[in-house]
């Protein structure tokens, strides 16, 4: 008999026909399988939504091209389970990314938000970046590593999508800020892509991004300690990570 879970998994789809059978498969492979996956289909000029068909267990949304942040509320909207996965479409979570994580929220009632470790493995030979992240166990909060409530969302809102860089970083700062109690399980759940068309990302647009969360940030932080006089949440500075992580919807 298949074990499933309460979860909506969400995969935001852009021109991404080499590697999107690759990750449906790999949450398709779950332990404890989620009993919802919702691809949206973020105006891709490619065949990757076709290559999808064969798939009897996906729901596949289509819209005009939004950004990665428009696309991942739109499959939050769209969803009808209690907890929320994310993963983007040219990386894989292992085969007990669900089960290690619904263990944790089922153990304890005021967890709102599990993530885990992740690994990078490179495509085609590609150099351009740090090749000492290689082999070693990172952890960092990226969507793709998440399991969240669906609370969470409907308390501090979904991502925001006048970001096209950061909207995800941006988020987890907001979670923080607001005292989302979160728990880390110490063990790798994601494999983290790494390929040549991540290197095509705009760079100076994604530090643009960052540079807004980071002042919003500090702005709730003053809101908080003026209106209420008690020491927020703190939104740790971002860990250093590689662009790429999600569709290049620009």
């Amino acid at each position: 008999m298949t074990r499933t879970a309460p979860v909506s998994a969400i995969v935001p789809l852009f021109n991404g026909r080499r590697f999107i059978r690759e990750a449906i498969d790999s949450i398709l492979a779950q332990e404890l399988k989620p009993r919802e996956i919702i691809v949206i289909d973020d105006g891709s000029t490619d065949d990757g939504p076709d290559l999808l068909e064969s798939y009897p267990e996906l729901r596949v949304i289509r819209q005009p091209n939004g950004g990665e942040a428009v696309a991942r509320n739109r499959g939050i909207q769209k969803s009808e389970q209690p907890l929320i996965a994310f993963l983007d479409q040219d990386d894989l979570w292992l085969p007990q990314k669900l089960s290690l994580q619904f263990r944790v929220l089922q153990a304890d009632a005021s967890v709102e938000l599990v993530f885990g470790q992740h690994r990078l493995f490179v495509e085609d030979d590609t150099r351009w970046f740090r090749q000492d992240l290689l082999g070693k166990d990172l952890t960092a909060e990226l969507p793709g590593s998440l399991l969240v409530r669906r609370t969470v969302f409907e308390r501090i809102g979904q991502f925001r999508e006048d970001l096209r860089r950061g909207s995800d970083v941006d988020w987890i700062c907001r979670a923080q800020d607001a005292g989302v109690k979160s728990q880390l399980v110490d063990a790798v759940l994601l494999r983290r892509r790494v390929h040549q068309a991540n290197s095509s990302i705009d760079e100076t647009l994604f530090m643009h991004g960052l540079l807004d969360v980071a002042r919003a940030s500090v702005q709730r932080k003053r809101h908080l300690s003026t209106v209420r006089q008690v020491e927020p949440g703190q939104c740790q500075e971002p860990p250093p990570r590689l662009p790429g992580e999600s569709p290049d919807t620009a």
